[in-house]
């Protein structure tokens, strides 16, 4: 018992100090915050279904597809309330945003095809019995981002939606011009995945 109130306190002042202080940015209040590896999975575990850990052989595919699999469920539902959104618009005939939005919504259509056919190359990350910690830490720390802007993705989609229910069309452009870039962030984030997976190509067992 005494160790696992020990433990729990650990944990939380490691939690603690990873939080930065609060900014102003842009006339707004931001907090900053960096995440321990050992946090990240614990979110990820919280967050997706069946997602267990990299550190060992049996565990780590299945861990990937069930990654892919949140992404892919995620991220469609995400494309079908921008669809939503974007047939409000057409239907009250603003017409000037047709080109961005037909563009965010290909382009994400794209994407979770990207991400659940994920090809990562000859790799021996899957097979390989001892990975570097380093690139273990880093992965879920990548999955961890991933699934946070996943998060400020749905929460711009869901205001988009509230302020064109309300028959609100100003600035419409530049809501989608935000959810590009978070798509942006996204690929980057998917990109820096497949790398890292990729790389174990040229690592022997």
């Amino acid at each position: 018992m005494a160790n696992a109130e020990h433990e729990d306190a650990v944990e939380e002042a490691e939690e603690k100090e990873t939080v930065q202080p609060r900014i102003e940015v842009g006339g707004e209040i931001k907090t900053f915050e960096e995440v321990t590896p050992k946090k990240a999975l614990k979110v990820l575990r919280e967050t997706i279904a069946d997602y267990e850990d990299y550190q060992s052989v049996p565990s780590r595919r299945k861990t990937d597809e069930a990654f892919r699999k949140y992404v892919k469920e995620t991220l469609t539902q995400a494309n079908d309330h921008i669809k939503e959104i974007h047939a409000a618009l057409i239907e009250a005939q603003q017409m000037s945003t047709w080109a961005i939005a037909d563009q965010v919504i290909n382009e994400l259509g794209a994407f979770i095809k990207d991400v659940n056919k994920s090809d990562y190359g000859f790799t021996t990350f899957f097979e390989n019995p001892r990975l570097l910690e380093m690139d273990i830490s880093q992965l879920y720390i990548i999955d961890y981002d991933f699934i946070k802007s996943i998060r400020v993705l749905n929460e711009r989609i869901s205001a988009f939606m509230e302020i064109v229910q309300q028959h609100y069309f100003e600035d419409t452009d530049l809501w989608f011009e935000t959810l590009n870039r978070i798509l942006g962030r996204l690929i980057s984030l998917n990109d820096d995945r497949v790398k890292l997976i990729g790389s174990y190509e040229r690592i022997s067992y």
